[in-house]
C-alpha cells in the first residue's frame, strides 16, 4: 500500500510540473490506469501461470524528461503486483548512463496442492501416510522470482568505454519433486520441494570504439546459493528419513574479448574469444533406503567437487567487394573439459563398485556463405557448414556434420516476393570405448549394450529441411504470406531407439485495410510431427539366462511407438473505426487445438497380458489441448492528450492427458501424489475499463 501512495503522488507530481513546463517541453509520457474484474472457473493457477491477472486496478507510466545535457526516463507497470517492473535510466548525453530496475516474474503451477506430510515449504518433511486425502494439508505449487539491478556505462573519455552492472534474483516457492520409494520402476511420492534460491551477478566490460576499430575486454561473475541443500523426510515404509539432494551452491565466472576491425573492399573481421569456469562441491550421501530397509554405500571420497572449464573462440570474415556478391568464412572452436571427482561407489546391493563418468566434448566448426545478386531480380545464398565434436562417452565418442544449404529470392514483381531453400545435414558417427576424449583410434567396445544404446542427439543422421515462402500484396491495402516447411530426419544404423522425425509447416497471414473504416487481419498455422522409435525389453535374466541384447527371439518384449502431434491455430481480428481519430471498436478470437496420439505396438503375444491387445494399448491423449479467447474493446480518444477503454475478454483452455486424466492421489499400496499439474483446464472472463493520459 505504501508502495502506491509514493507512486501516484510521483505521478501528480509529474504531471503537475509538465503543465508548468509546457512551453519547454521537456516532459513527456503518459499514464494508464486499468480497472479488471476477473472470474475463474477451474485451474487459477495455470490461467495465471506466468501473470498476475485479478480483479484490481493497474497502473503503467511512462515518464521522460530531457535537457540539451541530460536525460531521464522512468517505465512502471503493474504497480503493486506480481508482475511488477519498475525502470529508471538517467544520464548526460555522449558522457554517461545509468539505470536502475526492479521486475518480478511469478510461476505459478498448481493451487490447492495436498500433502500428509508436515512442515511444507521447509527442507524437513514429517509425517506418516494415509489415504485419507481430507486429512491432508493443502499448499501452493508456486514460485516467485523478484530480480534487482543496476549499471553505468561511461562514454567521457571516448573513444575509450566502460560498463558495469550488478544484478541480483531471488526465487523462493515450492515446486514438485519425485523419488523412488523402493527401486526406480517400484512405488513413488511426490515431494513439495523448498526453493530459495539466490543469485549475484557483476558484469564489466571496457575496450575502445572508433572506426575502423573496436576491442572490448569483459568479466562476468555469478554466485548461486540454495539454502536448502537436502530435503529430508520421513519414508512412508520404512519409517526411517530419507533425504533428496538439492541444486548445490555453484560459481562462474567468464572472460572475454570481441574485436573488429573494417578492412578494404567492404570487408570486416570479427573475433570473439572467452574462458569460463563453473565449480562447485556437495556432501555425498553415504546411505539410501532400498526396499523398505536403510543401505550403506561406501565411497572413495565423501565430498563431490565439480568443476567444468570452458574455452571458446570464433573468427568471422565478411566482405561485399561488388554490389553483387558478399561472402563469409567462419571458424569457431568450443572446448568442455570436465575437472569434476570421478568418485568410486560400492553398493552391496550391485555386483560391483561403479564411478561416474565425467562427460565433456569438443567441437571444431568452419564453413562459409556466398551470396550473388543476379539479374531479373534474383539473389541466391549458398552455405555450407563443417561441425566435428569429439566426446568423452561410451557410445558415441565423435561425430562429423556436413550441413548444406541453398537459398533462393524472387522479387521481379513489384508486389510479389518468393523464397525457397533446402538444407541437407548428412552425420557420420564413430562409435567406441575411448580411454579419453578425441581418442579415435579406441573403437573396440568392451560393453556390449554399448553398441544398441546409440542415443539419437549425436546418431548418425540424415536430415532434409524445405522451405519456401510467398509475401504478396497485390493492391495497397491487402497483404498476404504464405509459408511451408517440411523436415525429414532419420536416424542411421540405430539398432534401438529413434528411427525417425518428421515435421510439416504451414502458415497464412493476411491483412486487409477498407478504406478508413476497418482494419482486418487473420492467420491460420498448422504443424503435424510423426515420431517413430524401436525398443526392445528383456524378461527377466535370472529367469530366461538372456541378456537384455541379445538377438530377437520370442522371448524378447520388443516393442514400437509411431507418435503423432497435430496442432493447428487460427486467430481473425477486426478494427473499426465507427468514429475516425474518436471511436474504435475492436474485436479478436483465437484459437489452439494440439492433440498427440502414440500407438504402441509388441511383437511378441508374451508382453500382451490382462487382456492388453495391439489394439487397446494405444494413447489416445497424449498431451492435448485446446484453447479459445474471445476480446472485445472500445476506445475512445477525447483528445489527443485523454483516451478511454472498456472491454471484455473470455479464456476458455481444456486440457487432457493419459498421465493426468482419472488423476489419484494415493494409489497401489505405497504410492502417493500432492496433485501437481491436476486439473489444468479453466475457463475465465474479465472486464476492464480504464484511461490514459499523455503529457
Amino acid at each position: 500500500m505504501k508502495l502506491k501512495i509514493i507512486i501516484t503522488a510521483l505521478i501528480i507530481s509529474f504531471i503537475l510540473l509538465s503543465h508548468v513546463m509546457a512551453e519547454e517541453n521537456k516532459i513527456d509520457g503518459y499514464v494508464d490506469v486499468t480497472g479488471k474484474l476477473v472470474d475463474i472457473n477451474g485451474s487459477k493457477a495455470k490461467f495465471n501461470e506466468y501473470r498476475d491477472l485479478k480483479s484490481g486496478v493497474y497502473e503503467d507510466i511512462r515518464l521522460g524528461y530531457d535537457t540539451e545535457s541530460y536525460f531521464m526516463k522512468m517505465n512502471v507497470s503493474d504497480i503493486g503486483y506480481r508482475t511488477q517492473n519498475y525502470r529508471i535510466d538517467g544520464g548526460m548525453w555522449g558522457k554517461f548512463k545509468l539505470y536502475l530496475d526492479y521486475t518480478e516474474i511469478p510461476h505459478n503451477i498448481t493451487f490447492g496442492a495436498k500433502s500428509f506430510y508436515s512442515g511444507i515449504g521447509s527442507n524437513n518433511l514429517t509425517g506418516a501416510p494415509n489415504t485419507d486425502v481430507t486429512t491432508w494439508s493443502s499448499f501452493d505449487y508456486k514460485i516467485n522470482r523478484k530480480q534487482y539491478g543496476g549499471g553505468i556505462r561511461a562514454d567521457m573519455l571516448k573513444p575509450l568505454f566502460l560498463n558495469v552492472s550488478v544484478s541480483r534474483e531471488d526465487r523462493k516457492g515450492i515446486k514438485p519433486a519425485g523419488a523412488s520409494i523402493t527401486d526406480p520402476d517400484g512405488p513413488s511420492i511426490e515431494l513439495p520441494e523448498p526453493v530459495d534460491y539466490t543469485t549475484n551477478t557483476l558484469k564489466v566490460e571496457t575496450g575502445y570504439a572508433k572506426n575502423p576499430l573496436f576491442t572490448s575486454l569483459s568479466f562476468l561473475y555469478s554466485d548461486f546459493d540454495n539454502d536448502n541443500h537436502l530435503l529430508s523426510f520421513q519414508h512412508p515404509t520404512a519409517g526411517g528419513t530419507d533425504n533428496l539432494t538439492l541444486p548445490p551452491d555453484n560459481q562462474y565466472y567468464k572472460i572475454g574479448f570481441k574485436g573488429a576491425v573494417q578492412l578494404p573492399l567492404h570487408s570486416k573481421f570479427n573475433v570473439n574469444l572467452s574462458s569460463s569456469r563453473a565449480k562447485s562441491n556437495f556432501n555425498l550421501l553415504s546411505s539410501y533406503i532400498f526396499q523398505g530397509a536403510p543401505t550403506d554405500i561406501t565411497l572413495s571420497k565423501s565430498v563431490f567437487n565439480g568443476k567444468f572449464d570452458t574455452r571458446n573462440y570464433a573468427f568471422v570474415l565478411t566482405s561485399n567487394p561488388y554490389h553483387f556478391l558478399n561472402g563469409k568464412i567462419f571458424y569457431k572452436y568450443y572446448d568442455r573439459k570436465n575437472k569434476s571427482d570421478s568418485i568410486t561407489t560400492t553398493d552391496p546391493n550391485l555386483d560391483s563398485p561403479f564411478a561416474n563418468s565425467l562427460f565433456a566434448y569438443r567441437k571444431n566448426s568452419f564453413g562459409m556463405e556466398l551470396g550473388f545478386r543476379l539479374p531479373a531480380n534474383f539473389s541466391i545464398i549458398h552455405a555450407y557448414n563443417y561441425v566435428k565434436t569429439s566426446r568423452s562417452r561410451k557410445d558415441l565418442i565423435k561425430t562429423e556434420d556436413n550441413i548444406y544449404s541453398v537459398d533462393v529470392k524472387w522479387s521481379g514483381i513489384d508486389f510479389l516476393t518468393a523464397k525457397a531453400g533446402y538444407e541437407k545435414l548428412k552425420r557420420n558417427a564413430f562409435h567406441g570405448l575411448p580411454t579419453m576424449i578425441g581418442d579415435e583410434n579406441d573403437k573396440n567396445a568392451s560393453d556390449i549394450s554399448e553398441s544398441f544404446l546409440r542415443r539419437y542427439d549425436a546418431g548418425p543422421q540424415e536430415r532434409d529441411t524445405y522451405r519456401a515462402s510467398v509475401d504478396l500484396f497485390p493492391i495497397e491495402s491487402l497483404a498476404l504470406d504464405l509459408g511451408y516447411q517440411y523436415k525429414r530426419a532419420g536416424y542411421l544404423d540405430s539398432a534401438f531407439g529413434a528411427r525417425y522425425d518428421r515435421r510439416d509447416e504451414f502458415t497464412i497471414d493476411a491483412g486487409y485495410n477498407i478504406g478508413k473504416i476497418a482494419r482486418l487481419n487473420a492467420y491460420f498455422d498448422y504443424e503435424r510431427i510423426r515420431l517413430y522409435q524401436f525398443q526392445r525389453q528383456s524378461p527377466d535374466n535370472a529367469t530366461t539366462g538372456l541378456s537384455p541384447f541379445d538377438s530377437n527371439t520370442a522371448t524378447n518384449f520388443n516393442w514400437d511407438v509411431k507418435q503423432t502431434d497435430k496442432s493447428y491455430a487460427y486467430g481473425v481480428g477486426a478494427d473499426t473505426y465507427v468514429i475516425p481519430k474518436r471511436l474504435t471498436l475492436r474485436l479478436r478470437y483465437d484459437y489452439v487445438d494440439s492433440d498427440g496420439h502414440a500407438d504402441f505396438t509388441y511383437y511378441t503375444a508374451d508382453a500382451l497380458t490382462d487382456g492388453r491387445t495391439n489394439d487397446n494399448i494405444d494413447i489416445a491423449n497424449w498431451d492435448g489441448y485446446k484453447k479459445s479467447a474471445v476480446t472485445a474493446k472500445a476506445l475512445y480518444d477525447f483528445s489527443k492528450t485523454l483516451s478511454v477503454s472498456a472491454g471484455f475478454a473470455y479464456e476458455h483452455y481444456k486440457y487432457s492427458n493419459a498421465a493426468l486424466d482419472g488423476y489419484q492421489y494415493a494409489f497401489g499400496t505405497t504410492s502417493y501424489l500432492t496433485g501437481a499439474y491436476k486439473d489444468q483446464s479453466y475457463n475465465a472472463n474479465t472486464v476492464f475499463a480504464g484511461a490514459t493520459y499523455k503529457f
